[in-house]
């Protein structure tokens, strides 16, 4: 892949996959926890995706960028968590929260590849939803160098070359 959202979208997934494999569904957030009905998801889920991004420029066609990685973490929906639940289905109501800390332990400060900054949790919120379905926002921020529009080094060669004759 030559983007480099591809790319860290790809060690995203690998890395979450082998370090949190407690989480089922793993893609890019097409929208998918915005419908009304069922999402098409396998649960828990995480869906990426890269907001706020800048550029700036640091000279020869090389920018920086810095942004957002937006995971939200979704779950299904599970048994009330009032304090007067029996414990096991409490705990199953709020195992959500452990998820995502393992979640969080593993993004904080890992970098999705030599060319990449590592990521720092800069959020963490909860979206209010009509339905019983559970979506935890996890943002972070991320900073990479862009070099692939730099030009090449080329030498010019001249177009004609100089000789020690006289024109008369």
């Amino acid at each position: 892949m030559n983007s480099p959202f591809a790319n860290i979208f790809l060690a995203l997934q690998a890395y979450i996959q082998a370090n949190v494999p407690a989480i089922k569904y793993i893609d890019q957030d097409l929208g998918q926890l915005k419908s009304s009905s069922r999402p098409p998801v396998a649960w828990p889920c995480v869906l990426v995706d890269f907001e706020d991004f800048s550029f700036e420029n640091m000279g020869s066609n090389v920018q920086t960028a810095s942004g957002v990685v937006a995971l939200r973490l979704g779950f299904a929906p599970y048994s009330n968590s009032s304090h007067a639940t029996p414990s096991p289905y409490l705990q199953q109501a709020i195992s959500y929260y452990d998820l995502e800390w393992s979640l969080h332990k593993a993004i904080q400060g890992w970098a999705p590849g030599t060319d990449f900054g590592h990521m720092v949790r800069i959020s963490a919120t909860s979206q209010k939803r009509g339905d019983s379905y559970r979506v935890r926002e996890l943002r972070y921020s991320l900073a990479f160098e862009d070099y692939s529009t730099k030009p090449g080094q080329t030498f010019a060669t001249p177009a004609l070359a100089v000789t020690d004759q006289i024109l008369l």
